[in-house]
């Protein structure tokens, strides 16, 4: 039995090759996005901190003001991480549409392969069972001559 062939082949490996390609700009997007939050979260455990801190027995007024301005500086770090972060969530949720589009894409001329493979072997499989009987029909008819 010939093996099969797919004639659509090289468009399946092409539409492999752009989910995968897709798939890696995703994972770059996200990991930006997880970097930012991580960030995020530093900032914000810095300026618990720092809160905390401010007030604390043994302080004197340079190190209150010194606190306060720190504060003031985390707080603007957080608020431009903030907008920097919401503009990477965007481009992350355009990077996922185009990953499903592209998934999408591969799995179409996937699953027309699967189909067309199936039938393939299903109609050599009959092809083979014919010859088989015809063969057994020969050997019979030729015993009973």
């Amino acid at each position: 039995m010939r093996r099969f062939s797919f004639k659509l082949e090289k468009l399946l490996e092409l539409r492999t090759f752009r989910e995968r390609q897709a798939e890696l700009a995703l994972a770059e997007k996200a990991g930006r996005c997880a970097l930012l939050e991580a960030r995020l979260a530093e900032i914000a455990a810095s300026r618990a901190r720092t809160a905390r801190e401010m007030f604390a027995p043994g302080r004197e007024l340079a190190d209150f003001r010194a606190a306060e301005l720190y504060a003031l500086r985390l707080d603007r770090e957080r608020d431009r991480l903030a907008a920097e972060l919401a503009a990477a969530e965007l481009e992350r949720e355009a990077a996922r549409l185009e990953y499903l589009e592209r998934h999408r894409d591969h799995e179409a001329i996937e699953k027309l392969k699967e189909r067309r493979q199936a039938d393939y072997y299903r109609l050599a499989e009959r092809e083979e069972i014919k010859a088989l009987d015809d063969l057994a029909r020969r050997v019979v008819a030729g015993a009973g001559s």
